[in-house]
């Protein structure tokens, strides 16, 4: 499992790129962030999705997703 705090860090300033993670499907999502030298497995992919969905990424977000990972 990729560091999905890390990988949040880095595209967070990048609205872009962050929009078009939220519209693509996961194998594109995955694409797209190798395009940007991000390497995140297919299940990473998901939980980047929901935290850049609303075009804002805030603490809170963060927060959560890493909680969620540490209960896996």
């Amino acid at each position: 499992m990729g560091d999905i705090t890390a990988i949040l860090k880095q595209i967070n300033g990048n609205k872009e790129l962050m929009a078009q993670i939220a519209k693509a499907d996961p194998a594109q999502a995955k694409e797209l962030l190798k395009k940007a030298n991000i390497d995140v497995s297919e299940a990473d992919i998901k939980l980047v999705q929901s935290a850049v969905a609303d075009g804002k990424l805030d603490l809170g977000d963060i927060k959560n997703i890493a909680g969620g990972l540490f209960k896996k």
